[in-house]
């Protein structure tokens, strides 16, 4: 008995310093999906290129290696995935901290955009692994809020980084720290409790009898097929987050800190433009950070997470009518520090999403669900910013070019709020049955 309680104890002790490790590795990923607005306009001005496209080639990257990374992390689990990610971000963000053009720049960018796919799917992984089921969505939740607190820091803070050590040399920095993470993994991490001689999670909670499914070998194209025929089990929930982070990271992630360096002229405390432009959207890091971190309990209270993820998208929906009508006015900084707030608190709400498709799918193949989830959400965000480009002159944006923009934004979300109620929880606690 003293053995088995030695054996959970190190168990429950050990994944925290696992966890602690993937969330430093998501904490870069997610740095680098909202750095743009801080640090594209000084990079292109510098050696040329298109700042938007330099944002979207993150999300196409993302999107194209999800499956790929869902199915191998399946089959041979998530530490050799997540070393080798680490590795390639490594050599990714020293490409672009030499290169002199911009094929070059977009080279690095695609190798370090690959690094970062890989991340995220093993994550999920590992919390399938070392944690309980009921714990998921708290967990994911804490994933998030990691990421937004990384999203903070890589608006107004990275601006002033890069000021003072050139993008140059940013990048060489980021790229020490990616390889002491990579380092990190290699020596620390482990894809399950038993690899350490410990209690797995099912032997600890006996009620997590699906943990077993977790290490089943299930065939790509039957896992495939599980999840891309459910219907509205996965799709509804899919689509809704494709809508929603589309329109978030068109605004967070391209073109909010621009509409405001451009179209307003705030005077707060003798700040440059540009710096303002970034302090605002760190308004909206801070509200989806406290949402993201606080929607497992909200959604457990309300009782559904359908029903919470809906009325968040209804708000996301106000806001996205505030930006569309009122833009070019209401110059207050405070009244657009309000309204990003609420915009980041309302989106981070879909981070629930995850879960709620995740509910209905054995751990066996939760690698695929979570891949293909992740194929449609940032496929939205880089259609959304590939839409941007043919609409928004960059080097001399008109409000007008905004105001369709954001009316377009505003339209993806009515298809958000729409999608979001027509998806489904998992009120049993019973499985999508794979397919053979």
């Amino acid at each position: 008995m003293a053995s088995e309680n030695g054996t959970k104890e190190r168990t429950l002790s050990y994944r925290w310093l696992v966890f602690g490790i993937l969330l430093a590795a998501y904490f870069l990923v997610y740095f680098q999906r909202n750095l743009p607005g801080a640090i594209d306009r000084t990079i292109v001005d510098d050696i040329g290129g298109i700042a938007t496209l330099w944002s979207a080639i993150y999300f196409y990257v993302y999107a194209a290696l999800q499956l790929p990374v869902g199915l191998t992390v399946d089959r041979i689990g998530p530490k050799k995935i997540l070393s080798v990610a680490l590795v390639v971000v490594t050599a990714g963000t020293f490409i672009i901290s030499l290169a002199n053009n911009d094929v070059v720049l977009y080279l690095g960018k695609i190798v370090m955009s690959c690094g970062m796919a890989c991340i995220y799917v093993p994550l999920t992984k590992i919390i399938v692994a070392w944690f309980a089921k009921k714990d998921f969505a708290k967990m994911n939740g804490y994933v998030i809020a990691t990421g937004n607190l990384a999203g903070i820091i890589a608006t107004a803070p990275a601006f002033m980084l890069i000021d003072t050590i050139g993008w140059r040399g940013f990048f060489v920095l980021f790229g020490i720290i990616s390889a002491t993470l990579a380092m990190l993994c290699i020596t620390f991490v482990r894809n399950r409790p038993r690899d350490i001689g410990a209690r797995e999670i099912c032997e600890i909670y006996p009620e997590e009898k699906e943990s077993y499914g977790v290490y089943e070998k299930v065939p790509h194209k039957n896992g495939i097929m599980t999840v891309i025929g459910s219907g509205r089990i996965f799709w509804m929930p899919a689509l809704a987050y494709f809508f929603i982070f589309g329109a978030m990271m068109l605004f967070q992630g391209r073109w909010g800190s621009t509409f405001f360096k451009t179209m307003y002229d705030f005077d707060i405390f003798g700040l440059s433009p540009a710096l303002i432009g970034t302090l605002l959207i760190m308004f909206l890091a801070i509200g989806k950070m406290i949402s993201t971190a606080t929607a497992p309990a909200i959604a457990k209270r309300v009782g559904s997470k359908r029903k919470t993820i809906f009325i968040a998208n209804i708000g996301f929906l106000t806001v996205w009518g505030i930006i569309w009508s009122l833009a070019g006015e209401m110059s207050a900084f405070w009244f657009w520090a309000s309204v990003c707030f609420m915009f980041g608190f309302c989106s981070g709400f879909m981070s629930l999403g995850f879960a709620q498709a995740k509910e209905w799918f054995s751990a066996a193949i939760s690698g695929t669900v979570i891949a293909l989830f992740n194929t449609m959400v940032f496929l939205g965000g880089g259609i959304l910013q590939t839409i941007s480009i043919f609409v928004i002159n960059e080097k001399a944006p008109l409000l007008s070019q905004f105001t369709t923009m954001w009316g377009i934004a505003f339209l993806w979300v009515v298809m958000a709020c729409v999608v979001s109620f027509l998806s489904k929880d998992n009120n049993t606690g019973g499985v999508v049955k794979i397919r053979t």
